[in-house]
């Protein structure tokens, strides 16, 4: 599996980091006073949008200062319990490196402790999150970083954290300093990439360096050059995350109004709107109170489409959009919204799309077999395809059979297995018929052979 180039050029040192220097300088300063005695503030808080480089400026911080890393997730590590057993014991450690090698932190030798989304404390299961945090920081011995996105989240269920801490923003980079990183990064890879290419990964990333570095990687896969036509896909990519923006704004509204604005300016139909909300549901509400109000909401939204497609009465969208967002967002009532990452593809359109398959694949059969069974196409896919496909799961001779004198294709093979186009049984038996027809695998006619005198179709 090829390294993700985000891990691969992160920066070793703060000297390598790319924009936000004053911010770098003051992480300096604050990692300087360790060595001075006491320092003021024995925790630094980065703030920032992501892909601005707070994660990455800390841990060159570490190297550049040679200091062990202790690092945890406040989102996979949530309550007291863990954060003080996690950060505690590394925070108050100081004989000891990860390796077991003694170690006096009056030379310098220290651990830094990282808190990535250190905002991310929300609901009953974060209980005493934000307090053993503080207590982490005030019984330290040990330098302590918290990642943020959200300083004022973070601020309000942890107020002493104003005064024990320090604080670094980090803002989003100009498009300038992304176009200097990626060709920097092109040129280490050995990808010939345009100007124009350059500034429209930059463009599309708005000044997130993460996403453009992904961006670069991904558009670059299999190439050795990048045209400016290549970067028309990474439209395909702000669709989606725009939609996760949206439906993210949606379920945190407070108000309808609030809730039905947020997916306003959405490309979407209100059935397809629909179907992103209900598939999201789950994610956003876990009370079961909430979720059956929230589900009622939807089902409400549903009655109203269906409305307006039978009386073509168009105008009750609009309620059924109201009732899909803000009947949606405002259903929670007794749980605490979770932190949710991404929105899953709704597995409606997932169903709907084998299902077209199914459809397809019976169609198919029913086109190249009715004719060799002597029956209207009615009555071969009533009677006879159920009984084929039994057939064919259990002798494969006879699905061979079927698949050279009728000449299926895989889509067809795989119906008749009850497997996916392109699995291993459907490519054996594929394999088979190729031979059985006198081709080679790649299709094309091979040396001639004398024709089998085994039985056809119609002695089935």
């Amino acid at each position: 599996m090829q390294e993700e180039w985000t891990e691969k050029y992160r920066p070793k040192s703060l000297s390598q980091v790319m924009g936000n220097d004053y911010a770098v300088r003051s992480m300096r300063s604050w990692a300087e006073s360790w060595s001075k005695g006491k320092p003021r503030y024995k925790a630094m808080v980065l703030r920032g949008e992501p892909g601005t480089g707070k994660t990455s400026s800390a841990l060159a911080l570490a190297n550049d200062f040679g200091w062990d890393v202790v690092e945890m997730n406040a989102s996979d590590h949530r309550n007291a319990d863990s954060i003080k057993r996690v950060a505690g014991l590394g925070a108050i450690s100081q004989t000891l490196t990860l390796d077991g090698e003694f170690r006096s932190t009056v030379q310098g030798k220290r651990k830094l402790i990282i808190l990535d989304e250190a905002d991310n404390l929300f609901g009953r299961e974060d209980y005493g999150g934000a307090k053993a945090i503080v207590e982490v920081i005030r019984e330290s011995s040990q330098p302590v970083i918290l990642i943020v996105n959200d300083y004022y989240e973070l601020t309000r269920k942890a107020s002493a954290l104003k005064t024990l801490s320090d604080k670094a923003i980090f803002r989003r980079l100009d498009d300038r300093t992304v176009v200097a990183v990626l060709a920097r990064i092109a040129k280490a890879e050995g990808v010939t990439l345009g100007q124009p290419s350059l500034e429209k990964i930059a463009d599309n990333a708005g000044g997130d360096l993460r996403a453009a570095v992904n961006d670069l990687q991904m558009l670059v896969e299999g190439r050795t050059e990048v045209l400016a036509e290549h970067t028309s896909v990474l439209s395909e990519r702000n669709q989606e995350a725009q939609l996760g923006d949206s439906l993210r704004a949606m379920f945190g509204a407070k108000t309808a109004k609030e809730a039905q604005d947020a997916t306003m300016d959405l490309d979407k139909l209100p059935e397809e709107l629909e179907k992103w909300v209900e598939e999201s549901i789950p994610s956003e509400m876990k009370d079961p109170r909430d979720l059956a109000a929230a589900f009622e909401a939807i089902s409400r939204a549903d009655i109203y489409l269906r409305r307006s497609r039978k009386l073509q009465h168009y105008g009750m969208w609009a309620y059924a959009r109201t009732m899909m967002t803000a009947g949606v967002a405002l259903s929670r009532k007794y749980g605490a919204r979770p932190n949710v990452g991404e929105y899953g593809f709704p597995s409606h359109f997932m169903v709907m799309s084998r299902a077209k398959g199914a459809n397809a694949a019976r169609e198919s059969l029913r086109a190249k077999l009715s004719p060799q069974f002597h029956t209207s196409g009615k009555e071969f896919s009533e009677a006879v395809l159920p009984a084929l496909v039994t057939l064919a799961r259990r002798e494969r001779g006879i699905l061979l059979k079927l698949a050279v004198d009728a000449e299926l294709d895989d889509g067809d093979v795989a119906y008749l297995l009850g497997s996916e186009p392109g699995s291993a049984d459907v490519e054996a038996v594929m394999a088979k018929a190729r031979a059985g027809k006198g081709e080679d695998d790649s299709g094309r006619a091979a040396k001639a052979r004398p024709r089998s005198r085994g039985r056809s179709l119609g002695d089935f």
